[in-house]
């Protein structure tokens, strides 16, 4: 588990460093429409049609950031068993999908909304998806992660490029000591995880 545990902590790192601009970005968009709506309430004769605009971008930022913080908080701490694919995708995805973007490049994830819990500890779980996203992200283009739940709860990552993913091996040995599969359809990576006893 140790060195699952040290693989999950640089992709972990990896996928802060990806996102943190974009943090970033969210908590200054909070602060400037703040402070343009507390200079201009200052004045008199304020216009409030001004003033709304202002505080309706203050909130879809305050929600960005939102999201993204307790993206970051969920998977900086410790995780609570059974690990929840679908739940860590999301997390991971809310903190991707604007970094790719931010990148020029696009991803998509789907099929999260639906809980899929998995006999496989919380850091392989996490571990073998963020290593995933970033196999994604590090194509140019559009990355495409689709979780797909069952019995055992397989989770596809492709790319429009067609280039094959894969996992370092380092990874790929990691997760398969707890019942990962990591298997290739085409150029597709694939992720398969087990269900939960």
């Amino acid at each position: 588990m140790i060195e699952v545990d040290r693989l999950w902590l640089d992709a972990l790192q990896d996928v802060m460093g990806r996102a943190a601009h974009e943090v970033k970005d969210s908590l200054n968009g909070v602060s400037l429409n703040l402070e343009v709506i507390r200079s201009r309430t200052a004045r008199s004769g304020a216009d409030n049609q001004t003033l709304a605009v202002f505080s309706t971008a203050a909130l879809e930022q305050l929600e960005l950031l939102s999201l993204r913080t307790e993206a970051v908080l969920f998977l900086t701490r410790q995780g609570r068993e059974p690990a929840d694919i679908a739940l860590t995708l999301r997390h991971l995805a809310s903190l991707l999908i604007p970094a790719a973007k931010a990148d020029g490049n696009r991803l998509s994830v789907e099929g999260y909304q639906t809980s899929a819990p998995t006999a496989a500890p919380v850091s392989a779980t996490r571990l073998a998806l963020a290593a995933g996203l970033l196999a994604l992200t590090n194509e140019r283009g559009a990355g495409r992660c689709t979780l797909e739940a069952g019995a055992e709860t397989v989770v596809r990552f492709s790319h429009e490029s067609a280039s094959p993913l894969g996992l370092e091996s380092s990874i790929a040995s990691a997760i398969a000591e707890h019942s990962i599969r990591n298997d290739r359809s085409g150029a597709d990576l694939i992720l398969v995880f087990p269900g939960q006893l």
